[in-house]
Protein backbone atom coordinates (compact mmCIF):
# COMPACT_ATOMS: atom_id res chain seq x y z
CA UNK A 1 0.00 0.00 0.00
CA UNK A 2 2.68 2.81 0.48
CA UNK A 3 4.57 1.96 -2.72
CA UNK A 4 1.36 2.42 -4.44
CA UNK A 5 0.88 5.71 -2.39
CA UNK A 6 4.37 6.74 -3.02
CA UNK A 7 4.50 6.05 -6.84
CA UNK A 8 1.03 7.83 -6.80
CA UNK A 9 2.59 11.19 -5.46
CA UNK A 10 5.74 10.37 -7.80
CA UNK A 11 3.33 10.51 -10.70
CA UNK A 12 1.60 13.79 -9.48
CA UNK A 13 5.00 15.33 -8.71
CA UNK A 14 5.86 14.40 -12.54
CA UNK A 15 2.90 15.86 -14.09
CA UNK A 16 3.07 19.04 -11.93
CA UNK A 17 6.48 19.39 -12.79
CA UNK A 18 5.69 18.78 -16.86
CA UNK A 19 3.12 21.39 -16.64
CA UNK A 20 4.57 24.12 -15.63
CA UNK A 21 8.36 23.87 -16.75
CA UNK A 22 8.99 26.47 -19.10
CA UNK A 23 8.21 25.64 -22.82
CA UNK A 24 11.00 26.56 -25.49
CA UNK A 25 10.35 27.89 -28.50
CA UNK A 26 11.05 26.09 -31.48
CA UNK A 27 13.34 27.60 -33.93
CA UNK A 28 12.60 26.66 -37.12
CA UNK A 29 14.13 27.48 -40.46
CA UNK A 30 11.58 30.20 -41.15
CA UNK A 31 11.91 31.74 -37.78
CA UNK A 32 15.82 32.04 -39.09
CA UNK A 33 15.40 33.29 -41.91
CA UNK A 34 12.92 36.01 -40.63
CA UNK A 35 15.77 37.25 -38.34
CA UNK A 36 18.28 37.27 -41.40
CA UNK A 37 15.57 39.26 -42.94
CA UNK A 38 15.21 41.88 -40.54
CA UNK A 39 19.31 42.06 -40.03
CA UNK A 40 19.59 42.45 -43.79
CA UNK A 41 17.00 45.14 -43.42
CA UNK A 42 18.42 47.06 -40.95
CA UNK A 43 21.66 47.01 -43.32
CA UNK A 44 19.55 48.48 -45.83
CA UNK A 45 19.80 45.51 -47.87
CA UNK A 46 16.06 45.51 -48.81
CA UNK A 47 16.46 43.20 -52.09
CA UNK A 48 18.16 40.75 -50.02
CA UNK A 49 15.48 40.78 -46.77
CA UNK A 50 12.69 40.20 -49.22
CA UNK A 51 14.25 37.08 -51.15
CA UNK A 52 14.49 35.54 -47.73
CA UNK A 53 11.26 36.88 -46.91
CA UNK A 54 9.98 34.94 -50.07
CA UNK A 55 11.68 31.78 -49.34
CA UNK A 56 9.96 31.96 -45.50
CA UNK A 57 6.89 32.10 -46.94
CA UNK A 58 7.59 29.41 -49.70
CA UNK A 59 8.45 27.09 -47.23
CA UNK A 60 5.50 28.33 -44.39
CA UNK A 61 3.11 30.07 -46.83
CA UNK A 62 0.38 30.64 -43.90
CA UNK A 63 2.72 32.28 -41.52
CA UNK A 64 1.24 35.95 -41.76
CA UNK A 65 4.18 37.51 -39.92
CA UNK A 66 6.61 36.87 -42.64
CA UNK A 67 3.92 38.12 -45.62
CA UNK A 68 3.62 41.07 -43.08
CA UNK A 69 7.19 42.04 -43.37
CA UNK A 70 7.35 41.55 -46.83
CA UNK A 71 4.43 43.54 -47.21
CA UNK A 72 6.35 46.58 -45.22
CA UNK A 73 9.36 45.97 -47.17
CA UNK A 74 7.52 46.50 -50.35
CA UNK A 75 6.31 49.22 -48.66
CA UNK A 76 9.64 50.95 -47.90
CA UNK A 77 10.74 49.89 -51.01
CA UNK A 78 8.20 51.98 -52.74
CA UNK A 79 6.24 49.43 -54.84
CA UNK A 80 2.49 49.84 -53.12
CA UNK A 81 1.12 47.18 -54.79
CA UNK A 82 2.94 44.69 -53.94
CA UNK A 83 2.77 45.73 -50.52
CA UNK A 84 -1.14 45.53 -50.49
CA UNK A 85 -1.07 42.19 -52.08
CA UNK A 86 1.14 41.21 -49.15
CA UNK A 87 -0.54 42.80 -46.29
CA UNK A 88 -3.86 41.89 -47.49
CA UNK A 89 -2.29 38.23 -47.73
CA UNK A 90 -0.69 38.72 -43.73
CA UNK A 91 -4.29 39.59 -42.53
CA UNK A 92 -5.89 36.07 -44.33
CA UNK A 93 -3.35 34.34 -42.24
CA UNK A 94 -3.28 35.92 -39.02
CA UNK A 95 -6.24 33.75 -37.37
CA UNK A 96 -6.90 35.03 -34.08
CA UNK A 97 -3.71 37.09 -33.57
CA UNK A 98 -5.44 40.40 -32.95
CA UNK A 99 -2.39 42.37 -32.88
CA UNK A 100 -1.45 41.08 -36.32
CA UNK A 101 -4.47 42.03 -37.66
CA UNK A 102 -4.12 45.84 -36.43
CA UNK A 103 -0.43 45.47 -37.82
CA UNK A 104 -2.10 44.67 -41.13
CA UNK A 105 -4.91 47.42 -41.29
CA UNK A 106 -2.69 49.98 -40.07
CA UNK A 107 0.22 49.01 -42.96
CA UNK A 108 -2.89 48.82 -45.22
CA UNK A 109 -4.24 52.30 -44.15
CA UNK A 110 -0.92 53.86 -44.92
CA UNK A 111 -0.58 52.14 -48.06
CA UNK A 112 -4.23 53.77 -49.04
CA UNK A 113 -3.25 57.28 -48.41
CA UNK A 114 0.61 56.87 -49.71
CA UNK A 115 -1.77 56.44 -53.23
CA UNK A 116 -3.96 58.91 -52.62
CA UNK A 117 -1.13 61.27 -52.17
CA UNK A 118 0.42 60.07 -55.57
CA UNK A 119 -2.95 59.89 -57.38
Amino acid sequence: MTKVFLFAIVVLLLNACAVHAPQHSHRGPVTGLMAQADQQATDGNHSQAIALLERAVRIEPRNGHAWLRLARLHFVSGDLYKAEQFARRATQFSGADKMLQRECQALLEKIRRQSNKAA
